[in-house]
């Protein structure tokens, strides 16, 4: 078959357009089916990749708790000098999590419990759990701040009475252990059951927490809207909590796993907390690298315990109206009536009357910040720097001997914790793999495949360029056939090599 250098040439640019087209088409639409994949299996369904991650988290979590140590306990008793503290710890506990009674519901729902176990981990902990800690008699001051809510003159008596038979102190020596998860017996307490309803027979901050959970959470699957994925529908089948006012009191947000997909930097991610009964708003803070993964870094700001006075949307955080400076969070009325406020640790961003009544805090953003690491593309958290300081409210009761004679009240810092998390090598070595190593072999592909058809086109250009200068013809020459020319020759008594001849056709 005859082919002629017109037909090379439409060849050339038909192949090479194609190639070109191909490679083209590829480069730009495999983004967008890489974003469908990821938002099919994102949804939260028995089975997949997602759920296996979602219902036993891999990820390794650590908590790390810092008690503020009272140095001077006689000089608060005399009421001569502020609270001195020192902070020790951390007091390091791996912590597990596995979700129970797990139930799919037919609104694109699912039902679970999640239950917490805690590890010690004495490796990185700095002291150990028999640390002896100086610290707020919790139980009294709670008493003596409930009998204050009550204003009843028979409650400060009986209080007054029972402060004074028990020799209660607001000081006590405990053990790192029993502060934390074991508890300790408190005569107070024992007293207060025989008419109270408290739910604990020991004090201890995680007193009878371990290996238990924090509610019933009823959350989207993503089903029918991926937006929704792993947003709170319900905790323990109600809405909102009765904690706050209106439109405060409303449950929102992730429960933590997992957030939309197509994150940007205009976006807020919120997080629902059960331990303080609401939610926070993350903004965006900065772009960073996670083990080579790119990740948008949010971070609750500076007025994200605001009390309304930067703020007016947070005015509805103010139980009966009454707010607190701006940076703590009244919680008391989520933990039992307790004279609680929660602020970030070292009252970092608070109001400088948290700080001026006591001697020892050091905030430091780098430190005491509360931040998520999300990829955006996924909404999966790569790291959680999750941090709060439990406060007490110590202040004057006139009508109880034991409390009279404080002058001014002092919202004393009692512990914070810092429960971190950063993604093992299994899971970024699956994320590298979706997010980094297939779209740059996609891309090489593309631009190979585009960069073959220019170069087919170029040729093709270069041909016909050629051609017009008359640089080469239009007229292939065929070979038709070999003749085979002269005789073998004999020199030296040997034969020569045949040599060939070729005949044109035609000629």
């Amino acid at each position: 078959m005859i082919c002629t250098l017109t037909k090379k040439i439409s060849i050339l640019v038909v192949s090479g357009l194609l190639i070109a087209v191909i490679g083209l088409v590829m480069y730009c639409t495999f983004p967008m089916f890489m974003d469908s994949e990821i938002k099919k299996r994102l949804v939260l369904k028995e089975g997949s990749q997602t759920y296996k991650y979602w219902k036993d988290v891999p990820v390794p979590i650590y908590i790390h708790f810092y008690f503020f140590n009272i140095t001077n306990r006689e000089e608060i008793w005399d009421l001569t000098n502020k609270p001195v503290l020192e902070e020790l710890g951390p007091y390091t506990f791996r912590e597990a999590r596995e979700k129970i009674n797990i139930t799919w519901n037919e609104n694109g729902t699912v039902s679970y419990k999640q239950i917490r176990r805690w590890y010690y981990q004495p490796d990185r902990t700095n002291g150990s759990l028999d640390d002896i800690v100086t610290t707020l008699n919790v139980p009294m001051v709670a008493a003596a701040t409930r009998g204050k809510q009550m204003n009843e003159d028979m409650v400060f008596f009986a209080l007054d009475e029972i402060f004074s038979q028990l020799n209660c102190s607001w000081f006590v020596q405990k053990t790192v252990r029993e502060l934390l998860f074991e508890g300790y017996e408190d005569k107070l307490m024992k007293i207060a059951k025989t008419f109270m309803n408290l739910p604990y027979d020991k004090f201890g901050w995680f007193y009878k927490r371990n290996d238990t959970d924090d509610g019933e959470i009823t959350s989207f699957t993503g089903a029918t809207d991926i937006q929704e994925v792993d947003e709170i529908d319900t905790w323990n089948g109600v809405q909102s909590v009765t904690a706050f006012e209106p439109p405060c009191n409303m449950i929102n947000g992730s429960a933590g796993d997992m957030w939309p997909p197509t994150k940007s930097h205009r976006d807020y991610v919120t997080l629902f907390v059960t331990d303080i009964c609401r939610s926070l708003s993350f903004s965006y803070l900065a772009t960073t690298d996670v083990k080579g993964i790119r990740a948008y870094r949010y971070w609750a700001d500076d007025k994200q315990l605001d009390n309304g006075k930067y703020n007016p949307e947070n005015k509805c955080f103010c139980p009966e109206g009454i707010c607190l400076p701006a940076g703590g969070l009244n919680v008391s009325s989520c933990k039992f009536d307790a004279p609680a406020v929660v602020s970030y640790p070292h009252f970092l961003f608070a109001d400088s009357i948290y700080s001026q009544g006591v001697i020892g805090m050091k905030p430091n953003p780098q430190e005491h910040r509360m931040y998520l690491d999300i990829v955006p593309e996924m909404g999966v958290p790569l790291g959680v720097a999750a941090r709060m300081q439990i406060n007490i409210v110590f202040e004057a009761i006139p009508n109880i001997t034991q409390f009279e004679n404080i002058t001014n009240r002092i919202y004393f810092p009692i512990l914070w914790f810092s429960e971190t998390a950063v993604a093992g090598d299994d899971i970024i070595s699956q994320l590298n793999l979706v997010l980094n190593t297939v779209p740059l072999i996609t891309n090489v592909i593309s631009f190979f495949m585009v960069s073959v058809g220019g170069f087919l086109i170029l040729s093709a250009f270069v041909l016909a360029i050629l051609f017009a200068l008359g640089k080469i013809n239009d007229q292939p020459k065929t070979l038709s056939c070999l003749s085979l020319t002269g005789d073998k020759k004999v020199s030296s008594g040997k034969e020569s090599e045949p040599s060939y001849t070729a005949v044109s056709s035609g000629k």
